[in-house]
Formats: C-alpha cells, sequence, structure tokens
C-alpha cells in the first residue's frame, strides 16, 4: 500500500540501560521530527514510574525497580513553540504476568529496545 512520501517509518534501537523518554526527545530533534507517531515497540523496561488508573480509579503514579516487558507501545511526538514533546504510552508485564498500563514518564531499557515511528511530513501531507 503507497502512502505518499509525506510518510516513513523509522526504527530507533536503544541500547541497555538508556532512558527512554530523553532517548526518544533526543532521537526525534536529531531526525528533525516535527510530527511523528510510536507505533511499536519490543523489548523490556526497567526502573520506570508510569502513571495510570489506580485501584479506584483516580490517577497514581507507579514505579518499579523490576524489568517488565513492553506488550505494546504507542504514542506521539510533536514540536510544539520550538519545543519538542513526546508522549509514551505502555502496555507492560512482569514475570508473573502482572499486567501495568499506562504513560511511561520516565524508565531505563533493560537489554534492547526497539521502536517503531511513523514520521509524517504535515507540509508535504496537506498538499498530498
Amino acid at each position: 500500500m503507497v502512502l505518499g512520501d509525506w510518510m516513513s517509518a523509522i526504527t530507533l534501537i536503544l541500547e541497555d540501560g538508556e532512558d527512554v523518554v530523553k532517548s526518544i526527545t533526543k532521537f526525534a530533534r536529531q531526525e528533525k521530527i516535527n510530527y511523528g507517531m510510536i507505533i511499536s515497540g519490543k523489548g523490556a523496561i526497567r526502573e520506570f514510574e508510569v502513571i495510570s488508573h489506580g485501584s479506584r480509579g483516580a490517577m497514581e503514579k507507579f514505579s518499579n525497580p523490576r524489568e517488565f516487558e513492553v506488550n505494546a507501545i504507542s504514542g506521539k511526538i510533536e514540536k510544539r513553540d520550538g519545543a519538542m514533546e513526546v508522549k509514551v504510552k505502555v502496555l507492560m508485564s512482569s514475570s508473573g504476568f502482572t499486567p501495568l498500563s499506562g504513560e511511561l514518564l520516565k524508565g531505563k531499557t533493560a537489554g534492547r529496545l526497539e521502536i517503531g515511528i511513523t514520521k509524517i511530513d504535515m507540509k508535504k501531507m496537506i498538499t498530498a
């Protein structure tokens, strides 16, 4: 399927111990991504903080030093008023199959983490 020359796929590969959100932000600046979508991921995260719905429905911050496997990852990359904004949503599970989902505030890679990003050129998309 041809989607046009306004969209391109990139895989960001992070090695063990790298900060996930900071690395995505740095990569987006280097690649001049003004708008992009995080569409896939393969690997694990440790030493993380996630904001999510708690047991009573209120928003809570969860942190864990243990390794959790990334089952799904999504998000957006957007440059606004010169500042790079990165929002990362994750669905993860521990070795005991304990699920956890929410917005990743910070976390380090546990081994290699591959992240699929779609870069969108809004100028080309609007004129297509």
